[in-house]
């Protein structure tokens, strides 16, 4: 993987100053895995699915990668994989985890939506 430059955005999730670029065809985070990171598609193009490859979903700029898991605190709970060379800014699970904590109210309204959610469609978002 190349590390790239962080460039000028004003979004909050594009902010990272991690980026890393991803060759077609590369694993970007497995079932079950510890998140470290949340993932926004700069460019490009990833496949997300299950185990048994059901659900699949290509996701393209703007998406982000991980965000339901992490903020129902699991393991990530997709396969995802480059379908192209892929461009991700990469946020700390660290830096979401405080911006929800220093937003008490917002935080726990984002979490109980998001439990809302995946009780609806279990594990369908990643």
């Amino acid at each position: 993987m190349q590390v790239l430059k962080k460039k000028d955005n004003t979004s909050f999730f594009l902010q990272s100053r991690n980026t890393k670029l991803f060759e077609k065809n590369t694993k970007i985070y497995d079932i079950n895995e510890a998140i470290e990171y949340l993932y926004v598609i700069l460019d490009g193009k990833v496949e997300s699915y299950n185990y048994n490859k059901n659900n699949k979903v290509i996701l393209e700029k703007g998406s982000i990668l991980g965000l339901m898991d992490l903020i129902l605190n699991r393991n990530y709970s997709k396969y995802v994989i480059a379908k192209t060379k892929v461009v991700l800014a990469l946020i700390k699970k660290s830096t979401l985890d405080s911006l929800l904590e220093a937003n008490n109210f917002q935080g726990i309204l984002i979490k109980s939506l998001a439990l809302d959610i995946d009780a609806n469609n279990p594990k369908k978002w990643s």
